[in-house]
């Protein structure tokens, strides 16, 4: 190599960078006769030209391609930017096309078929089978849940999230002033009460020994598998934004969270990679203990990092990141799956050279280099800069206004609010309340994030334009749509076995009268036993036919 010819820090940069250890084959491992090459070897390393014999000629020689070192951390180069608007990417453009996969096409046709996508038939029989499990351990009686009725459950969540949202009482949804006819008509107060009661996800006999290994035990079954419904229903865009949400929650956990800079300041945090340009979620982790897999030299948000985008890696994208998460080993890393990063960077980080503290004119930029990671300073305001962090562009150019903004800068302005806007479209349609539990909490997410991904993919599968609310009004009358049915049937045929088993509706009295039978708190009926023909109200009886809790 002729490395006299290597008169600037850029072009030996540049070379180190591009050096291959495996196109030697240990030729550079043979033992030299000759110590004088070694030592000639040694000497041509450190210079970097034939005329620069001191540290000032070297430092004259460095004006035309000035360079800055941060502290321990690497070498920046500075460049010069270019003035058209631009970008050298650093691999070929993603050409999977994205959007719904084949699985959710198929089989997405209405509002209900595209939730079923993500909380499909298993999700929901995996509910009703550990809250039917905890009404029968508490022995209640006649609780008798069905998956119609579950979803209908589901469905009155849905519709006092777009209509009372987190101010509203309980109550109020069947009261006469404030209720909605929806409500009335699907399930009595007292029968969402009962379910919520006994609402759970997990199985209680081996809670115990699950819980010491896995925090998030009583509700990571139905998260995992609504994460992993996500990830097969649709295929992620060229840009992923990975940041934090903050679902808000007063409960009682262990890992409830405080947070100034959300707008609901307590809650229960999770990571979430979401696709730049739909807001879908794509992947999540809840932020709840320790990370024991994470090695000792990597950083927690370079870890995250790397778990939430792992299912899209190799394919050409560009990841873009907060502050939190930006970082040199990190770009470093992604650039080794072929995946590019934009993220904007503190200047206090170690990494970050001397020149990013100090102001410069407005409006200015100045690009640093190292190795393949580029550096954009922007002066954005008089005593505040913007610096970008960036394996995707590896020359920055401006646009043509007078702000000079880079393109850079610009990219990261596009795409920077994947998450943000993600977790501001869930608190728009949320409950704040109604959760005394942390596992009904995250529940409630689950809830929310589906249906903003269901959203999504209803619209691309079948081409309709509607708005979130009118989709999941939709959803609600679907959701609900078979319980009523039934309701209707069993109440037709209760009122045909009263018939039959009372043939004179004259025998019944004029006026309501207290129950006979003394297991409830004197509730006043119309209803007769068809047996024992004593007065009976429903609390103490079966449906239908109409007969008390000792005659049955």
């Amino acid at each position: 190599m002729a490395w006299n010819s290597l008169r600037t820090p850029q072009k030996v940069l540049d070379v180190l960078w591009n050096i291959d250890e495996m196109e030697s084959e240990g030729e550079g491992c043979a033992e030299s006769d000759d110590d004088d090459e070694i030592e000639d070897a040694c000497e041509l390393s450190w210079s970097f030209g034939p005329d620069l014999d001191s540290e000032s000629d070297f430092k004259a020689e460095c004006k035309e391609d000035p360079w800055e070192e941060a502290g321990d951390g690497p070498v920046w180069v500075e460049e010069s930017g270019g003035s058209t608007r631009g970008k050298a990417r650093m691999f070929q453009k993603m050409r999977t096309p994205s959007g719904p996969t084949s699985y959710a096409k198929d089989n997405i046709t209405s509002p209900m078929s595209s939730l079923m996508c993500l909380i499909d038939a298993e999700m929901w029989e995996i509910i009703l089978k550990h809250t039917q499990a905890e009404a029968d351990r508490n022995n209640a009686e006649h609780f008798d849940l069905t998956a119609d009725e579950l979803k209908a459950f589901v469905a009155l969540i849905y519709l006092s999230s777009i209509t009372g949202g987190r101010r509203m009482k309980l109550n109020d949804y069947w009261s006469e002033d404030f209720g909605n006819l929806i409500f009335v008509k699907t399930m009595s107060s007292d029968r969402y009460k009962e379910i919520m009661r006994y609402l759970r996800f997990d199985d209680k006999a081996t809670r115990a020994s699950r819980i010491k290994t896995d925090k998030f035990a009583m509700i990571s079954e139905i998260f995992d598998k609504f994460v992993k419904n996500s990830k097969a229903s649709y295929t992620a865009g060229e840009n992923i934004t990975v940041g934090e949400q903050m679902f808000p929650s007063k409960v009682c956990c262990r890992f409830t969270q405080y947070m100034t800079n959300k707008p609901d300041k307590f809650g229960i945090k999770f990571w979430m990679a979401a696709d730049a340009e739909t807001k879908y979620m794509l992947n999540a982790i809840p932020c709840v203990e320790k990370d024991h897999r994470r090695a000792p030299d990597q950083q927690v948000s370079d870890n995250v990092v790397m778990q939430l985008v792992e299912p899209f890696l190799g394919k050409g994208r560009n990841i873009t990141t907060e502050n939190f998460f930006t970082s040199l080993d990190l770009a470093n890393h992604l650039l080794a799956e072929k995946t590019t990063i934009v993220g904007k960077m503190n200047e206090s980080r170690w990494a970050m050279p001397p020149c990013t503290r100090t102001q410069s004119e407005r409006f200015s930029t100045t690009v640093l280099k190292s190795g393949k990671v580029t550096l954009t300073i922007y002066q954005a305001k008089p005593k505040e800069n913007v610096c970008v962090l960036s394996t995707m562009h590896q020359t920055v150019s401006f646009d043509k206004t007078a702000n000079k903004v880079p393109d850079s800068v610009y990219h990261y302005n596009s795409t920077k609010l994947g998450v943000s806007a993600l977790d501001h479209m869930v608190r728009q349609y949320t409950i704040k309340g109604h959760a005394g539990r942390w596992p009904v909490a995250v529940f409630y997410n689950i809830l929310q994030l589906a249906a903003i991904n269901a959203h999504v993919l209803y619209r691309q599968c079948t081409n309709v334009n509607t708005n979130r609310r009118k989709f999941i009004l939709e959803l609600v009358k679907e959701m609900c749509e078979k319980h009523r049915l039934a309701q209707r049937s069993r109440e037709m045929e209760r009122k045909r076995l009263l018939l039959d088993t009372d043939p004179d509706p004259l025998c019944r009295p004029a006026k309501r009268r207290q129950c006979q039978i003394g297991r409830c708190s004197g509730n006043k009926t119309f209803g007769i036993c068809g047996t024992c023909r004593r007065i009976v109200c429903g609390r103490c009886s079966k449906p239908a036919p109409k007969l008390c809790c000792e005659c049955l």
